[in-house]
């Protein structure tokens, strides 16, 4: 994971979603990325003329990329990546960077999506739902950290992954960054390990700066399920961080 150029001085986790694309192997899908209105960091910070906003994945590589609808002064734009190879039936994982006022020159090529998947900007932080320490993980049968939820509740618990990357020994950049997400998958296993894909949206899955959100729905009252995050990193490393969701709908007797 580096930084794509020194230059660029913010940038932006993107969740790409293909989890519904493709058979799991890495395949090349054009994607469409809307900006948020509200994103004040973005809008106050970038060219009006939308050259230092670029594409980049989680190696710092540039993404072959074009934009649509860009209006600055009503603060839209649609960021489109041109055939970029991901891991099918995934969330993926890439950047958006800007902030470069010296940028003069434009680095997008124009080219017309087809079949284009979504991307998403996520501008919210952890809540109370908080998995962290992932690896520390005591002698039991059940992950050391618990929720308590409705079967009609839908809840975004956030895994901290930050401390799961490997680190340069020496700056890129001014940057210690090596090590990123590539993708992450999500499971809902109950005791025999059996996974149910209606026990959590995987569409809603969402990066944020150091944490992954995952989306748990449903379930049947009085059960538990072990909410399982797995990080496949851009060095391939995969883990798996757990949290215990137990469903409880507290009926009076």
């Amino acid at each position: 994971m580096t930084w794509y150029d020194d230059d660029w001085k913010q940038r932006q986790a993107i969740a790409i979603d293909a989890s519904a694309s493709g058979d799991g192997t890495v395949l090349p899908r054009d994607i469409e990325i809307d900006i948020p209105a509200d994103w004040d960091l973005f809008w106050d910070n970038i060219r009006s003329d939308f050259y230092d906003v670029i594409a980049a994945d989680g190696d710092g590589n540039l993404l072959t990329f074009d934009r649509s609808g860009a209006d600055y002064a009503n603060r839209t734009l649609t960021l489109e990546i041109n055939a970029y190879r991901l891991t099918t039936l995934t969330i993926s994982f890439i950047y958006v960077y800007f902030q470069n006022p010296d940028q003069s020159s434009d680095l997008a090529t124009t080219f017309t999506p087809s079949s284009a998947i979504d991307g998403y900007v996520d501008l919210s932080r952890p809540s109370g739902l908080l998995v962290s320490q992932p690896l520390q993980r005591p002698p039991a049968t059940e992950p050391q950290t618990a929720f308590v939820k409705a079967s009609t509740d839908e809840i975004d618990v956030y895994f901290a992954v930050s401390n799961l990357f490997n680190v340069r020994a020496n700056p890129y950049n001014l940057r210690l960054g090596f090590e990123g997400i590539d993708y992450v998958l999500v499971q809902s296993l109950d005791s025999s390990g059996t996974n149910d894909t209606g026990r959590y949206d995987i569409t809603k899955t969402r990066f944020i700066d150091g944490f992954v959100k995952v989306r748990a729905i449903g379930g049947s009252d009085g059960t538990d399920y072990a909410l399982v995050c797995r990080v496949v990193t851009t060095e391939t490393q995969q883990i798996d961080i757990r949290c215990l969701i137990q469903v409880r709908d507290q009926l009076p007797s």
